[in-house]
């Protein structure tokens, strides 16, 4: 993966270059607007541990108080990842896609993506934005039981012990297989909607059933080197090294991403079979 991202890189600069600018905006914006100190000081009112702050946060996502701010939040946040989702989006990933390719590299993929994508990506990012909170809003709500019964079992029911324990690994595998499609599908529809096909969601999801616990594997090991390198990157007792750090590694990190995950889906397209299917 590393010899196919270098040479990726090679022939497509832009592919790093356009998550190296984004994330350095996103980093800029988190200075003056300070949205993660803001969630953490949410998380610390409550003055509990996690199940407690977790619980908090259920909580006030289910006030019908705050439910009209909340939807005003999520809606504005959606029009504003979709916009920038179908303004960068479609051109990252055809230059993805062709620098996996032999030959030279093409000019103006990003005019094409836009002009051939832009609408597609928006509304698709909409559906996705809408679906992610829903399932967070569900998951949630199917941890509420393993937090009460750890906790009862910890406090005053020690007897619970293995009853919660195994309420506990459900919840886990439940977080987890839920998390798993969810992103194994949405990448997969992103990448399938650059194709002619008619119905790009199911020859996304043709494509990911073929070997779904391969590339479930492969994310989870992205993921593992996600939280370790930021977690290493967060012991640095120097900022402005911690956000020189974090910008350099978030940017390789989705680089990489973006090509592994393109790479699978052509690996794995077949186009007397998949394309076949959704047409």
């Amino acid at each position: 993966m590393t010899k196919v991202m270098i040479n990726a890189v090679k022939k497509y600069p832009s592919l790093v270059i356009t998550p190296g600018v984004v994330f350095l905006i996103a980093a800029v914006f988190n200075r003056l607007v300070p949205v993660m100190a803001m969630i953490i000081g949410v998380v610390n009112m409550t003055g509990g541990d996690f199940f407690d702050s977790v619980l908090a946060i259920l909580q006030m996502m289910t006030d019908l108080q705050n439910i009209p701010l909340i939807l005003i939040v999520v809606a504005a946040l959606a029009i504003l990842l979709s916009v920038l989702t179908g303004l960068i989006l479609p051109g990252y990933l055809l230059a993805a896609s062709d620098a996996l390719e032999k030959g030279t590299r093409k000019k103006g993929l990003i005019l094409e993506g836009i002009k051939k994508y832009f609408l597609r990506f928006f509304l698709m990012t909409i559906a996705v934005v809408i679906s992610a909170v829903v399932l967070l809003l569900f998951l949630l709500v199917a941890i509420v039981p393993a937090i009460v019964m750890t906790r009862v079992a910890f406090s005053s029911s020690p007897e619970l012990l293995v009853a919660a324990i195994f309420i506990d690994i459900m919840t886990i595998g439940v977080v987890f297989a839920g998390l798993s499609f969810f992103s194994v599908y949405t990448y997969m529809w992103y990448i399938a909607s650059l194709t002619k096909v008619k119905k790009p969601f199911k020859l996304g999801k043709e494509i990911a059933d073929c070997r779904f616990w391969n590339i479930v594997l492969g994310l989870f090991i992205f993921d593992v080197i996600f939280a370790v390198g930021f977690f290493i990157i967060y012991m640095a007792g120097i900022q402005i090294i911690r956000y020189a750090a974090g910008w350099i590694f978030a940017t390789a990190f989705f680089t990489a991403l973006a090509l592994y995950l393109v790479k699978f889906f052509k690996d794995n397209l077949s186009e007397g079979t998949f394309l076949k299917k959704v047409n």
